[in-house]
């Protein structure tokens, strides 16, 4: 059975004490025992006085807890499939979708994997490529890219800043965005990661101006402090929704009032988080104030010596390394799980005790599997994407028992839509921001409950820039050089919603070009169409 940190290190120093006290004869002891008795030493504990302090007295935490070292993971995309679909059959009378062809999936995986809708040149490559392993070389390439890097680091940003309310002369998103791209290109474990933010503790800077990097903010990692105004109250609440799923903010003022949660357990979380003591305002009369002890959500207490930023590293520890936690490695399986397929295991940030959960052996196996993988991102991405479950056709889901059947239709996110954009007509910073503006969403809510708007469908059909830089684009040009106008259409499908048009699309293209008043009008007009298009904005 593996100890709390706390208990740990009190179990170290009676151990020491036994240990030493059969060094001494008896006659010692019996003379020791008429004396005083001595306080136990407390353990030296490192001083936190630079980021690699933190990440160093993590790491003396982390050693405590044996079952993080495992890297023996001989967990596959075959036995995630066998698992997966035994309990889905049991559960569905639903038949399974067929595996898509290798042009809808080079598209789905560029999309998951990159952000952005792949070249149309590596899609007619890739069809052609007769290597029966290519579909996993192709995963194995895209996740070790700069584009996967950002497209988690630009997440995680939306993440943690969506419903913020901190001033924002007092943050940089962009920062904090950039620091998350560069431990996501350097495949660093999400356990260092959130670790890092968890028990980051900005500093006001005197004599300098907030705007002007005042709390240290141009220091990534801080943001996700200052993100949360650094309240620890807000802190305790995002901390436990983010990485552990679990929605505990109604419990700050009262108990909860669906789940379990009690308000002295929210606070005494929050007292992680406090620079110094920490105390809970009596629920009905304010001017009562209780001082509240630091103890996790899963009944873990620190050491009564440790100073607050140690407190807080301590706090980070037992979210990401008891064992007895699996919430942690569970909630970021179940978030990329619904990324990828549409639907998670669990609603999006609703993985307490009673909440309700499909296929619950399954996601406990594959959450396991990640935590014996050391938290590895990379390796989960891949895991997912070389799956039948991930490969399969596109398909409308009704019944919470036909889940993963299928995979759900999703919208791409707000910058995956700019960048595809940007990929058809250039860079140009005010048609981006309004792009994101208009596809703007909360990227905690289930794709389920996402929706497209008017406002995104009138800025795609009469932004004025758009139009006229897509008139005025690379692409348009390259396709007025090309005489045949069925191969004119395959290439126009091609390089806007990467996949090759029907036969039945051809035909009508062919008879919309040649009833055009010119070719130029009607080549323009065609992107207009397929960028106006559903498959533009969702994958498929």
């Amino acid at each position: 059975m593996l100890l709390p940190f706390g208990v740990m290190h009190q179990f170290v120093l009676r151990s020491l004490i036994v240990l030493s006290l059969l060094a001494i004869p008896c006659s010692s002891i019996q003379a020791q025992r008429r004396k005083p008795t001595k306080k136990p030493p407390q353990p030296k504990l490192p001083d936190l006085k630079s980021p690699e302090d933190k990440l160093r007295f993590l790491e003396m935490i982390r050693a405590s807890f044996p079952t993080i070292r495992s890297r023996n993971v001989t967990f596959q995309p075959q036995d995630l499939d066998e698992s997966l679909e035994r309990y889905v059959s049991r559960a569905s009378s639903e038949p399974f979708a067929e595996v898509i062809d290798d042009e809808k999936f080079i598209r789905r995986v560029y999309i998951d994997a990159t952000g952005k809708f792949p070249p149309a040149g590596r899609i007619t490559k890739f069809i052609n490529d007769k290597d029966p392993d290519k579909r996993s070389k192709l995963v194995d390439e895209l996740v070790e890219t700069d584009a996967f890097a950002r497209k988690n680091a630009r997440y995680w940003r939306s993440v943690v800043f969506y419903e913020s309310n901190a001033p924002k002369n007092q943050t940089n998103p962009q920062a904090f965005e950039d620091w998350l791209f560069r431990e996501f290109k350097q495949g660093t474990s999400w356990d260092r990661i959130v670790g890092e933010m968890v028990s980051a503790v900005p500093q006001r800077r005197p004599k300098v101006k907030v705007q002007y990097n005042g709390w240290n903010q141009d220091y990534g990692p801080n943001n996700y402090v200052l993100a949360c105004e650094r309240k620890p109250e807000v802190i305790a609440s995002n901390t436990a929704r983010l990485f552990m799923g679990i929605s505990i903010g109604c419990a700050e003022c009262h108990d909860h009032p669906f789940d379990d949660w009690k308000r002295e357990q929210f606070h005494e979380l929050a007292a992680f988080f406090a620079p110094g003591k920490y105390h809970m305002t009596d629920q009905y009369d304010p001017t009562q104030k209780t001082e509240m002890q630091a103890k996790f959500l899963l009944g873990e207490e620190p050491p009564p010596y440790l100073k607050p930023d140690q407190r807080r590293v301590a706090g980070a520890a037992y979210l990401i390394y008891n064992p007895d936690n699996y919430w942690f490695a569970r909630a970021y399986v179940n978030r990329v799980w619904n990324e990828y397929l549409g639907d998670g295991f669990y609603s999006v940030d609703s993985l307490g005790p009673d909440k309700e959960v499909i296929h619950q052996l399954v996601v406990n196996r594959l959450s396991a599997a990640f935590r014996f993988a050391g938290f590895d991102t990379k390796w989960l991405a891949k895991l997912i994407m070389k799956t039948r479950v991930y490969q399969r056709e596109i398909r409308t889901i009704q019944d919470t028992e036909d889940l993963f059947t299928a995979v759900r239709p999703s919208r791409l996110r707000p910058a995956e839509v700019a960048d595809n954009v940007q990929q058809l007509v250039g860079e140009n910073k005010n048609l981006e921001r309004a792009i994101k503006g208009a596809f703007d969403q909360n990227p905690s809510v289930p794709q389920a409950d996402l929706e497209g708007s008017i406002q995104q469908a009138l800025l795609l059909m009469n932004n004025g820039t758009l139009q006229g830089r897509l008139a005025a684009s690379e692409l348009r040009k390259r396709l007025s050089e090309i005489k045949d106008d069925r191969q004119l259409i395959q290439q126009a499908f091609l390089n806007t919603i990467a996949r090759r048009p029907t036969e039945q699309e051809i035909t009508r293209y062919q008879q919309f070009i040649k009833g055009s008043a010119n070719r130029y009008e009607g080549i323009v007009d065609m992107l207009w169409v397929l960028v106006n298009s559903a498959e533009f904005v969702t994958k498929t």
